[in-house]
């Protein structure tokens, strides 16, 4: 289902003050590797639910998208930091990034994190107590906020790695207690990788967190993010959002399963 925003870009365009010529710029954009259906890394270029966003958002403007592989999370912050990329497609706000970023004011998503566990260890969650002294697992570079990342660093044992693939690998496998992932993300892969009998979600989530857009204060292009306030802001666009959801958790499965790269160690036999 495509999104059918003409006349609400029509009204920004009009009260927008970006100039549009015949050659159309390019924003430099980054965004996680490994979060799907948000976003994955297919050949040399970031696809997903918050490419396609950004791709229409800002192409409807005028601007051309460059979604090429810039490098992991962690080199992505790096980059929008020092200026080389103008625009990080979905994150969460914390303070750090603040410090070199500018975020739209409306999020593009809202993405609740939550607590997935291995049904023979299972234990809830109700509060950051909850894991102390767990082994939690975590993709390099995913913050949880401020108060969260202070806590797990000091009371429970953080194990990270290059993907979620490795991390419910591991967790079925026992070799962890727990990863904190969004739970869109977590059931999807939960889903993909055949787990679902092995390992669950936690129903209380430890943070609902809003997705921005986000650019980088040494970008020229900052002010683009009040032109695209009108449309996260309808109804129309969170309606297209849901089916998007829905659209890329089917591609991402499909180009798993396309080209073998599920992790053998994941086909775990439940204990009987």
């Amino acid at each position: 289902m495509k999104y059918q925003n003409g006349v609400l870009l029509a009204s920004i365009l009009l009260l927008s003050q970006v100039s549009i010529g015949s050659e159309r710029q390019t924003l430099k954009a980054c965004g996680h590797h490994d979060y799907a259906p948000w976003n994955w890394l297919e050949g040399d270029k970031i696809v997903g639910v918050c490419a396609e966003v950004a791709t229409q958002l800002f192409g409807d403007l005028g601007y051309k998208v460059d979604l090429t592989y810039v490098g992991p999370w962690k080199r992505c912050q790096q980059l929008i930091e020092q200026g080389d990329v103008d625009l990080n497609i979905c994150s969460f706000i914390n303070l750090e990034r603040k410090n070199y970023s500018v975020f739209s004011k409306t999020p593009m998503a809202s993405n609740e994190n939550a607590l997935f566990v291995n049904k023979e260890r299972y234990f809830d969650y109700t509060g950051p107590e909850s894991l102390n002294a767990k082994f939690i697992g975590l993709v390099h570079g995913v913050s949880l906020g401020s108060n969260l990342d202070h806590h797990l660093q000091k009371n429970s044992y953080v194990i990270r790695v290059a993907n979620h693939q490795s991390l419910f690998s591991m967790l079925a496998l026992q070799r962890i207690d727990a990863v904190i992932v969004g739970r869109q993300s977590g059931q999807h892969l939960l889903n993909l990788y055949n787990l679902n009998t092995q390992i669950v979600d936690v129903p209380t989530p430890l943070l609902t967190g809003n997705l921005f857009f986000s650019m980088s204060k040494k970008s020229p292009y900052i002010g683009l993010l009040n032109d695209i306030e009108k449309v996260l802001t309808s109804e129309q666009y969170r309606v297209w959002l849901s089916s998007l959801l829905e659209r890329y958790s089917f591609k991402h499965k499909a180009f798993v399963h396309r080209n073998a790269v599920v992790d053998k160690t994941l086909e775990v036999k439940p204990k009987n």
